[in-house]
């Protein structure tokens, strides 16, 4: 036997607004989703732009110590003094120019960076003399390394009589 049962109206009223209640919910959580996904996107977008930026500018950077390695100008044997030319295409800030002396960061207040045109921007072609104070170092061979703003470097052997 078949049992026929109808549907009220209040049934149906209250099975739509269920179904209202439902729609509503998972709208608001799909946007959610989407707001999101949304700071993540340009999160990663930001990221890709500054990367891109920082590769450009080491692509156009370059620098090359000039010194002659058999004779390097020093002061008392404790005041050194190295050239470096801007041999890319890019200025550079002197301000953030760092000297590795035998593996030894150097610190800012024991170099002294001068552009040898006078200027305060390390334009492409310049040269930049880099005095180091440091003590006195033991005869034989020495390493320098000098490192640009955004990580170009370069790097010499040299000799102390």
């Amino acid at each position: 036997m078949l049992f026929s049962r109808t549907i009220s109206k209040d049934e149906r009223a209250e099975t739509a607004i269920t179904h209202m209640i439902f729609f509503i919910a998972a709208v608001i959580l799909a946007m959610g989703v989407v707001s999101v996904l949304s700071v993540n996107v340009q999160s990663i977008s930001g990221a890709t732009t500054a990367g891109s930026k920082i590769m450009s500018d080491q692509l156009r950077t370059d620098i090359t110590i000039i010194n002659d390695p058999n004779e390097i100008p020093y002061i008392n044997n404790e005041n050194y003094t190295f050239y470096v030319k801007n041999t890319g295409r890019s200025e550079l800030n002197i301000d953030y120019v760092n000297v590795i002396l035998d593996g030894v960061l150097i610190q800012s207040s024991n170099q002294a960076e001068t552009v040898l045109d006078g200027g305060v921007v390390w334009r492409p072609g310049d040269v930049l003399a880099i005095d180091v104070t440091t003590g006195q170092l033991s005869s034989g061979d020495h390493s320098v390394n000098v490192v640009s703003e955004n990580g170009k470097s370069d790097s010499m052997n040299f000799i102390i009589p």
